[in-house]
């Protein structure tokens, strides 16, 4: 009988409403016609309208969630922390803005950096530790290709112009600085060519380094971009 007033008050709530205009929004995890005790005059009426099956956001919704939360809130949150957060709660919104304010709201507290350290001490009740970052030959390729303008597939190819001839010494040099490759592990993804290759483009690279400062920026840059937690 409980329901069944419930319902009756409910079904004249929703004809003033929608009689005046009102915009009326229910959620539930079932539409209409798998509801059994909603009575049909409900049914009909709630199948006027727009019914669609809304899921859990995705990491890409997740993380716009959190950067627009720290937009709206002047928070200056790096990328990293809010992919690192995003990736650990996926369900509840509440749940995931809650995080990133608990962690800003820590981080002035303490006088910590907004960095991976201090996400994982504030909110190590909640999210577990950060997974490191695998690094691979395929990671190197597109954060070099990405930071000198030039797609990957010129890096593997074998055109020999200088802007694509020393973004691709680069590369080989910190696939064999960031990772376990070997010299023709590292030739072989790079369009199959010679150990020795690799071998010429570790030693160039290297040497121009000691004398070259903007270079050297670069590949402090890069390794950076690469693993955020590489140090100098």
């Amino acid at each position: 009988a409980g329901k069944e007033r419930t319902q009756e008050e409910f079904f004249h709530t929703f004809n003033t409403l929608y009689e005046s205009d009102k915009q009326v929004v229910i959620s539930s995890d079932r539409p209409p016609r798998n509801i059994p005790t909603l009575e049909d005059r409900l049914r009909s009426r709630f199948e006027w309208g727009l019914i669609t099956d809304i899921q859990p956001p995705d990491l890409e919704t997740r993380v716009a969630i959190l950067r627009k939360k720290a937009q709206t809130e002047n928070f200056n949150v790096p990328y990293d922390i809010l992919d690192y957060i995003a990736n650990y709660i996926d369900s509840n919104i509440r749940e995931l803005e809650g995080a990133l304010v608990r962690l800003v709201a820590y981080s002035t507290i303490t006088n910590k950096p907004l960095d991976m350290t201090t996400a994982t001490e504030a909110l190590k009740d909640i999210l577990p530790p950060p997974q490191p970052k695998k690094i691979t030959i395929e990671s190197i390729q597109k954060a070099v290709s990405t930071f000198y303008g030039i797609e990957i597939s010129e890096l593997l190819s074998k055109k020999r112009n200088k802007h694509v001839v020393y973004p691709r010494q680069i590369a080989m040099y910190l696939c064999r600085r960031l990772t376990d490759a070997s010299f023709p592990q590292i030739g072989e993804q790079f369009g199959g060519r010679d150990h020795t290759t690799v071998m010429h483009a570790n030693e160039k690279i290297e040497r121009d380094i000691q004398t070259d400062v903007q270079l050297a920026a670069a590949v402090n840059d890069l390794c950076k971009n690469i693993d955020p937690n590489f140090i100098t």
